[in-house]
């Protein structure tokens, strides 16, 4: 969260018991580590706009931190939204704007914060959703000193139907170490542990609310170095890069952690790589800063950091020292924020398929059997790994579990961690059938939990085929396929089935659902990248880049009976791998 609300005692409506101050401040959290124990409650940070928001006869109006109303910066929060009729209600919460890969995004948020009256072309480019956490009043009656567990409750109970709110999940009685893993992989801040008898307390920064950021590790190449002010040969910062394909690209300029311990391990090291000109592929943005003392691109250190920005580089690096490895093995991760401009829609990406050449598909890396990434790769796999849809939806599902079914709630987040951990696997590792199919399994128990009996599932592998090897990533999108476009749209829902069996020499798998179906029309559409039907394309791109013409993909589809995708594919194990040649 950025940005405190800070409104004059006047600024909202009354409700304060005697003795109690407006609720025109809110409730601050304290920096620490993640608390342990029973009695918490924990919620993921989301970066943008701290606003406190109340309704009124003359509807709902926003404040920020400077008592700044910005609500005609935001209309559509308050159009047509039967919320904002309802007088007396105080809400916590943030602005959000998300980047094309479902992260709330800074940049974007600025985009809009600095309009005052946004075009309706503005609010359709970047949209913006209210995130609420907290609840204040209720027609007028101060709520503050309820305990948290029972303010979440009331809140969970307040109808924003047809609005721009969202209340993100909270979790109790779960391991926090999860929530802060699937904060960690889908790209977000940190999160906020919340006392759950807490009370709120106005304008304050207590104990009873802990924030703890999500730090991330990257190894980084050092490409110079900057001196301290005043002091010419002492190390002030470090100019760190990742290897890419037009060289050494700019990663940032590394100011903390650079002890006097670091200087130790770095003396008598730098000296020895200096030379003349920049080692970085690009320009550096002024930042950087001058006197810069130029090295030779070996050393590899290692950085935290909070997240990759828009712009390519490590938000808040703290330097963690050398590391013994070679410079060419050091990359940025898939999900960095500079592969994909958070102003650009993944559609917005330029992809190219390289020539199929025979043995080239599939390479050795050490021991293991990994497909040879392409740009497509990389576009389909960030398409696939994040689907906002999906990630806003299962959390909204989990949440509602929380109160009335709390061992519920604590196995589906553990099956949604999970499925991310095996979502954010490397692109170009190859995985089996079996693992493959048994993530499908996990999306699929998620899914159920949204749409209950309206979704029935069915997935089966036959043990013949179990340890094929596959790409990762080729039954997710069909499955969110037939699921978002098959089954969401048929008011009494379906099925949606799975199978992976022998057929000779090779394997096949079978997606289906008895759903919607697709017109002629959108299986022509569904031969190319498009976004409406799941992303068959990239999938077909994906086992052509593994298996060349060895494989096949087929669409059979009917309006008002369903769709079925069938894969075709070599059935190759990592036993046979080593004795059989792909050829493209």
């Amino acid at each position: 969260m950025t940005g405190v609300a800070t409104l004059g005692d006047t600024d909202l409506p009354g409700g304060a018991g005697p003795g109690e101050a407006s609720p025109g401040r809110p409730m601050l959290a304290s920096s620490g580590d993640l608390p342990r124990g029973a009695g918490w409650a924990f919620e993921f940070l989301w970066d943008g706009l701290r606003c406190l928001a109340r309704t009124g006869e003359d509807g709902l109006r926003l404040v920020t931190d400077a008592g700044r109303d910005v609500t005609s910066h935001f209309p559509e929060l308050g159009v047509a939204a039967p919320w904002t009729a309802t007088s007396g209600l105080v809400l916590d919460g943030v602005v959000v704007a998300l980047d094309g890969v479902g992260r709330p995004s800074a940049g974007k948020l600025r985009r809009r914060h600095r309009v005052a009256h946004p075009s309706e072309i503005l609010q359709a480019r970047v949209p913006v959703s209210y995130y609420v956490f907290d609840v204040l009043e209720v027609a007028g009656a101060s709520t503050r000193r309820l305990p948290y567990r029972q303010r979440r409750e009331l809140l969970g109970e307040l109808d924003f139907s047809g609005s721009k709110v969202v209340i993100p999940p909270y979790f109790a009685g779960v391991d926090a170490d999860a929530v802060i893993e699937t904060a960690r992989r889908y790209g977000l801040d940190g999160i906020v542990a919340k006392r759950l008898e807490s009370t709120y307390q106005v304008g304050r920064r207590s104990r009873s609310w802990i924030e703890t950021p999500v730090r991330r590790s990257q190894e980084v190449v050092v490409g110079g170095w900057v001196p301290a002010r005043g002091r010419p040969d002492v190390v002030g910062a470090l100019l760190v890069g990742v290897p890419g394909e037009a060289g050494l690209r700019y990663s940032g300029r590394v100011v903390t952690g650079i002890t006097a311990a670091a200087r130790r391990e770095l003396h008598g090291v730098l000296d020895v790589l200096e030379r003349p000109d920049s080692p970085f592929a690009e320009a550096l943005p002024d930042e950087a800063g001058g006197g810069v003392h130029w090295l030779a691109p070996r050393l590899v250190g290692q950085v935290e950091h909070r997240r990759w920005t828009a712009t390519g580089l490590l938000e808040r690096p703290t330097w963690q020292g050398l590391r013994p490895s070679h410079p060419a093995t050091v990359a940025a991760p898939v999900l960095a924020a500079p592969v994909v401009d958070t102003d650009l829609e993944l559609d917005d990406l330029e992809t190219t398929d390289g020539p199929e050449a025979p043995g080239a598909p599939i390479r050795r890396a050490g021991n293991e059997l990994v497909a040879a990434p392409t740009a497509a790769d990389v576009e389909s796999a960030l398409r696939s790994r994040f689907s906002a849809h999906f990630v806003h939806n299962t959390l909204t599902a989990i949440a509602s579990y929380v109160r009335t079914d709390p061992s519920r709630a604590r196995e589906l987040l553990t099956e949604f961690a999970d499925f991310t951990r095996y979502s954010f696997r490397s692109g170009g590792e190859m995985t089996t059938i079996g693992d493959e199919l048994h993530n499908a399994e996990r999306y699929l128990t998620l899914e159920q939990a949204r749409f209950g009996a309206r979704l029935r599932a069915e997935v089966a592998v036959a043990p013949e085929v179990r340890h094929v090897l596959v790409p990762p990533f080729v039954v997710a999108p069909l499955v969110e396929n037939a699921v978002r476009h098959g089954i969401e749209p048929v008011p009494g829902g379906g099925a949606v089935s799975v199978f992976a069996a022998g057929s000779g020499p090779d394997c096949v798998i079978t997606v289906s659902d008895d759903g919607a179906g697709m017109g002629p029309d959108a299986t022509r559409a569904a031969s190319r990248v498009d976004q409406r039907h799941g992303g068959i394309a990239e999938v077909s791109r994906r086992l052509r880049a593994a298996f060349g013409s060895q494989c096949d993909v087929h669409v059979d589809t009917r309006p008002g009976v369903g769709t079925a995708v069938r894969l075709r594919l070599p059935a190759v194990t990592a036993a046979t791998a080593a004795d059989q040649v792909l050829v493209g």
